[in-house]
């Protein structure tokens, strides 16, 4: 197999990281958190997080939601690799699991992660395969190389899970490959590399974890709080984060209100006895 790496073609494989027991864990979890979200009913996470879209086959922050996750996340031989390209500093910017839903309209659309963002620092994103994901079953297509373009031109779909497309024109389509990938393999790709995956109506399943990485060079989290996978030793953030404390000014007093002269007291209730009658 051809041996990827970021800057040449903006994406690594990493093979058999996780094993069988891990994985057979995860799948039954993510099963029994699928068959929950079909129910339609309330979520007490909802004010937190995002809802999960079964029908469009996405389930939202489960780093959050399930502690199991977060050992997947935390993974040491993930984070080395992570650790080459944004380093030591690392925390958890957003995670979620993709799958194929049967009888949907399962095609992801080629596009950018976080495309809509180009003023935050450069996303790394772990793709977990739960299960074999192959040609057949919905494996990622990507484009080598061409998280070298930059940001590109992108427009929205309101409603939809991926609700930013990328503008197609002059974006040579037919330079993609398939990244297969056998259950516990992980592909961490650039998020500005273009990827996308076709309609499938396999029975095999197609379950994936993807976790997306930054480093310190700006700390926010679209939801949420930021969760330090690895540093944030106090010597490292002071190399970025040197300013004198600003406390909060508290909020100005209010003006206060003119005192009503007693001529104005007495008219007052004047009028409101004669409204009496």
């Amino acid at each position: 197999m051809e041996q990827y790496n970021f800057n040449d073609h903006g994406f690594v494989i990493l093979k058999k990281v996780f094993d069988g027991d891990t994985l057979s864990k995860m799948r039954d979890l993510t099963d029994r958190i699928i068959q929950d979200g079909e129910k339609e009913l309330e979520d007490p996470f909802s004010p937190y997080y995002m809802r999960h879209r079964t029908d469009q086959g996405a389930l939202y922050d489960l780093f959050q939601r399930h502690p199991e996750f977060q050992e997947l996340a935390k993974n040491e031989v993930i984070l080395d690799e992570i650790s080459k390209v944004v380093g030591e500093d690392i925390f958890l910017y957003e995670n979620s699991l993709v799958y194929k839903p049967k009888g949907k309209n399962n095609e992801v659309p080629w596009h950018q992660d976080f495309i809509n963002r180009p003023t935050e620092p450069i996303k790394f994103i772990a793709w977990i395969a739960l299960d074999d994901v192959l040609i057949d079953n919905g494996a990622m297509k990507v484009i080598p190389g061409s998280h070298k373009n930059g940001f590109l031109p992108w427009f929205t779909v309101p409603g939809e899970t991926h609700h930013t497309r990328l503008k197609l024109d002059g974006i040579k389509l037919e330079d993609y490959i398939f990244a297969e990938l056998e259950a516990g393999d992980v592909l961490i790709f650039n998020q500005l590399l273009l990827h996308s995956s076709d309609r499938i109506v396999s029975e095999k399943p197609r379950r994936a974890y993807r976790i997306s990485y930054q480093g310190f060079e700006q700390i926010f989290t679209p939801r949420s709080t930021p969760f330090v996978l690895r540093g944030g030793l106090p010597e490292s953030i002071r190399q970025r984060y040197n300013k004198p404390y600003e406390k909060p000014q508290p909020a100005p007093a209010p003006a206060p209100q003119p005192k009503k002269n007693i001529v104005q007291k007495v008219l007052n209730k004047v009028g409101k006895r004669l409204q009496r009658f």
